[in-house]
């Protein structure tokens, strides 16, 4: 789980990784999903930022479908020199490997991570005229009625983000998947849907406007664009801190200077004043330090959520 001291971390600088540690060529940045997403707008700013911290600069390449596990697996085969990064996310490198019998890459073996570089708070929203005002009484009512939940598809946060409380509380709920937030906060406004766990940066012009409302931020503290907004935590309900986080990972083996290399050039990138800026009105809050750091957020996200998995039964068509 991410933690909220986790946030504050220091970014790791050494001294002793160099760009000389890369070969002379663009570092290639695969993001696995299509354009346009937060990870994906995160990518490109990092890329832009890192590049006079690298030989050749950094180039984003968009390989999306199979909810990421395409662009794992290219990278996953690329040559472990250091010109290549993929875009590590809470699906394809937290709950793909449990939910797919064979997603193509092995998490664990196949690559090494570099820096975590951002992570996104969750809310719990549910329609306008629903008639639960929080968490609690929401609880109460899904165990006298059979609500629905909207997600951007399977495995994502906002799926499994419901599959959590299920676990937790006992409550049944039906899955209503859809190919994107974008569709699924359409319905959920117009009555269509009874909940949707969401990333901040698209739901909340709606919960701003009234045409949704939050009932809880699924995160460890209370967010501050939505400061009167209480944790599940605050509520009676523990364990409901998820993030939607992002990072680099490259191909295993990849020379240990190179790994440190290419952690200091982002790292440095993840210290510019604009690129924080910027990522502040995404509503993503930078990260950074160690590889191993990275490391073992990621084993955690994978023990994690396979144990969800696992207990509610759910598999990747």
């Amino acid at each position: 789980m991410m933690k909220r001291a986790f946030l504050a971390l220091a970014l790791l600088l050494p001294g002793a990784a160099r760009a000389a540690d890369l070969p002379d060529r663009p570092v290639r940045i695969i993001v696995p999903f299509t354009p346009g997403g937060t990870s994906d707008i995160v990518a490109r700013l990092l890329a832009e930022a890192a590049g006079p911290h690298l030989p050749r600069g950094a180039v984003v390449e968009n390989r999306g479908g199979a909810g990421g596990n395409i662009g794992m697996a290219e990278a996953a085969r690329a040559a472990a020199d250091g010109t290549t990064l993929v875009q590590c996310a809470f699906g394809p490198c937290g709950a793909n490997p449990a939910l797919y019998a064979n997603p193509g890459y092995d998490l664990l073996r196949d690559f090494a991570p570099v820096i975590l570089t951002g992570a996104v708070r969750n809310v719990m929203t549910v329609r306008r005229d629903l008639p639960a005002q929080n968490v609690q009484e929401f609880l109460a009512l899904a165990r006298r009625d059979r609500l629905t939940f909207a997600s951007s598809g399977v495995g994502a946060s906002n799926h499994l983000g419901p599959e959590l409380l299920r676990s937790i509380t006992g409550i049944e709920m039906t899955h209503v998947p859809y190919r994107g937030s974008g569709p699924a906060i359409t319905d959920l406004v117009a009555g269509r849907v009874d909940v949707f766990f969401d990333n901040l940066p698209s739901i909340l012009p709606h919960i701003r406007s009234g045409s949704v409302r939050a009932l809880a931020a699924v995160s460890d503290a209370r967010i501050p664009e939505l400061p009167d907004v209480p944790t599940f935590a605050e509520q009676g309900v523990q364990g409901m801190a998820i993030d939607s986080w992002f990072g680099f990972m490259t191909p295993a083996r990849t020379p240990p200077a190179a790994v440190a290399a290419l952690n200091a050039a982002f790292g440095r990138a993840l210290q510019d004043p604009a690129v924080r800026a910027r990522m502040a009105e995404l509503g993503a809050a930078p990260l950074g330090g160690t590889p191993e750091q990275m490391g073992a957020h990621v084993r955690a996200e994978a023990a994690r959520w396979a144990e969800v998995v696992r207990k509610q039964g759910i598999r990747a068509e």
